[in-house]
């Protein structure tokens, strides 16, 4: 079974791979999420300075609720005085089930993020870019995180982070194609 750093492809839906998790309180809930990305914050341009890691929607069993999907992608895994406070553990790799090649609200999450002046700061500042390539695959430029194991979709690969789109033939990124950046 192949971890998803050693991938030179996307991800298969019904397979298993050893996923990157960490035991965190999200949302109300204590347990075991996989994660994608390096624990960071986001101080620059999105202005969330909390240190936090992302969901990786791609191993999460289905959502509870309206709107889960959507709170995946908005709201990180996440500590403050409040939530995790103690801080986030390290990943630990742990075997888990492709349920879905990304979140099925991704649409809706980048007509959101659009709308609100720190993403369209993050949004300029990057597109344009030249993503660095490994013996893997594409690299996003945001976070260094590695875009091997995502499913281009119309030739273009989605960085599930902060939602910047990398042309999958050149490695440049694209601007956004929702609300006042778009041109869908």
């Amino acid at each position: 079974m192949k971890r998803l750093d050693e991938l030179t492809q996307h991800v298969e839906v019904g397979r298993y791979y050893l996923v990157p998790t960490v035991t965190a309180s999200w949302c109300g809930d204590e347990k075991v999420w996989p994660v994608i990305g390096p624990q960071h914050n986001d101080r620059h341009c999105l202005d969330f300075g909390y240190d936090h890691y992302h969901i990786d929607p791609r191993f999460v069993a289905e959502g509870a609720g309206a709107g889960f999907w959507l709170r995946v992608s908005a709201a990180p895994i996440m500590t403050s005085a409040a939530i995790n406070a103690g801080g986030l553990p390290k990943p630990v790799w742990r075997r888990r089930i492709c349920r879905r090649l990304a979140n099925p609200d991704l649409a809706e999450v980048g007509e959101r993020a659009a709308r609100h002046p720190n993403w369209q700061c993050h949004f300029d500042e990057w597109t344009g870019k030249q993503a660095k390539r490994d013996s893997r695959g594409w690299i996003c430029p945001h976070r260094a995180v590695s875009l091997a194991d995502h499913a281009p979709v119309d030739g273009v690969i989605t960085c599930p982070l902060h939602l910047l789109r990398i042309n999958a033939e050149t490695g440049v990124v694209l601007p956004p194609i929702w609300g006042a950046h778009g041109n869908a």
